[in-house]
Parts: C-alpha cells; sequence; structure tokens
C-alpha cells in the first residue's frame, strides 16, 4: 500500500522505501537553468549549473491558447540548496484520512501533507506511516509512495540531504497512458500522470514548453507552469500523455539527468 490521496477517492495507507532510484534530477537553483545530481553530489553548493533548456510558447496540444512570451535560461546560473522556503511559511494542510471529498494530493508545494520547507523528520511526523528516509546511496532522495507502477519521491539537496525538501517527483513506471485517474494523483485541475496534453493545455493556458537536452536521457519535451511564490509544475510529455510530474521549487527551467547520481 501507499500513501497515495487522490481527489475523488479515498486515501489508502502509507507505504514507503523503493529500492530503485528514479530518473529525472534536481534543479539546485531559482533560475532556469536544469542541472543533475551528480553535479550537486560532486561540487560545492556555489558550483556552476549545467545544462540547457530552450523555451518556446506552450503548445502542448492542437488546443488553441494564448502562448506564454519564451524566456531564456541565464547561463551564468548558480547551483545550490534553495533553503528560503520553510515549512511554517507554506499552506500546509494536515493529514487527511481520505474522508474529505474535496482534499486535492498534489498542490504545487506539497504532496498531501508532506510540504516543500520540511526536512525528512517533519515530514515523517506530518502523516501516519513508516518513516520518511533518504535512500542508502541517495540520502537526498526519500520515496513517500511505492506503490508499482506508481512511485512518487520528496528530494531535498545532495549537498544538504538532511535541510529542507525542494521538490517531489511523480512517475508511472509503465504505460502512463494506460494509468487510472483513480489510482494516481492529481493536481487540483485534474492533470496527473495519463492525462492528454490536450487537458493539460486546457488547465494551463499560460504554461510553456521547455526542450531539455538531458544528457542523461536525450531530449525531453516537458510543460512549466509557473505557481504562486517560485514554485512550479514540470510535466513530461511523452506520446502525447503526461508521464511525469516534478512540482516544487528551483524547477522554473524544467528538470534534467538522475535524481540518484553516485
Amino acid at each position: 500500500m501507499s500513501r497515495v490521496f487522490v481527489a475523488t477517492a479515498v486515501v489508502t495507507a502509507v507505504v514507503m522505501l523503493a529500492t530503485a532510484c528514479i530518473p529525472s534530477g534536481p534543479d539546485e537553483s531559482s533560475e532556469p537553468e536544469p542541472v543533475t545530481a551528480g553535479d550537486l553530489a560532486t561540487h560545492s553548493p556555489d558550483a556552476t549549473a549545467t545544462g540547457t533548456a530552450t523555451s518556446t510558447p506552450a503548445s502542448a496540444s492542437a488546443t488553441a491558447r494564448e502562448p506564454a512570451p519564451p524566456t531564456s535560461p541565464d547561463s551564468g546560473a548558480t547551483s545550490g540548496p534553495d533553503t528560503t522556503a520553510r515549512a511554517d511559511d507554506l499552506d500546509c494542510p494536515t493529514y487527511d484520512d481520505g474522508l474529505d471529498w474535496d482534499y486535492v494530493a498534489v498542490d504545487s508545494h506539497r504532496f498531501g501533507s508532506i510540504c516543500v520547507g520540511m526536512t525528512f523528520a517533519e515530514a515523517s511526523a506530518s502523516a501516519p506511516g513508516p518513516a520518511v528516509e533518504g535512500e542508502e546511496m541517495c540520502p537526498w532522495l526519500a520515496t513517500v509512495v511505492d506503490a508499482d507502477p506508481l512511485y512518487i519521491h520528496a528530494i531535498t539537496s545532495p549537498v544538504d540531504p538532511d535541510g529542507p525538501i525542494r521538490f517531489f517527483h511523480m512517475i508511472y513506471l509503465d504505460d502512463p497512458a494506460a494509468a487510472s485517474p483513480h489510482d494516481v494523483p492529481a493536481t487540483a485541475e485534474g492533470v496527473g500522470i495519463g492525462s492528454p496534453a490536450a487537458d493539460l493545455a486546457a488547465a494551463y493556458p499560460t504554461a510553456r514548453e521547455v526542450t531539455q537536452d538531458d544528457p542523461s536521457r536525450g531530449t525531453r519535451q516537458q510543460v512549466v507552469v509557473e505557481e504562486a511564490d517560485a514554485h512550479h509544475y514540470v510535466f513530461d510529455i511523452v506520446d502525447g500523455v503526461v508521464a511525469e510530474v516534478t512540482w516544487g521549487t528551483g524547477l522554473s527551467g524544467g528538470i534534467a539527468g538522475e535524481l540518484c547520481a553516485l
């Protein structure tokens, strides 16, 4: 079982501790420059970020919408743990047992009752179930949902694993187009794993597309949605549907690399 909170379904029990390292990687900077966990694991907090991102007006589907102005990454961006967002600065709800049918699992700054700015210890105390703990080989990455093929991770920083959670990552290790909306969490706008690109475009008309030249995974097509207080959603689009979702801070330029890099 897992800590899966779905807006239209009863939340089930929480289970953790995955053994695999799920791909994609943290953007340590508030600038729109993606970096990789491998870079950050071997450099100091002020190391220079690497990677490229090309932004174009959002057009994830044929649905007509007003394009957002393109933005360019700042080549001088520096990487380092973002500790500006703390749990006590956010609207962080208490754990919900699933009886509130209006409860939304995914918000731009949280998953359920686990919020950006919390440490793993604070996340463990925020909801019942096993402790939220970093992986042995990747102590900055903790599994909060292990419900094969659905996995959700909370990520701190490779240079400060015991520091605050910066973002979350959700992936479905099966055909995302076949994922039932009753089995995967979604945003308040109803977008989650398996959502068609057209639905994403309709839900977030001011979003923008980002093409990542990911050195670990090749070219990735992403849609970046800006939310309040420098939080973002990043939706990876594969074959016309949402295949991965990353949300939290430091994601304005999308995301690239490996979450768990030795």
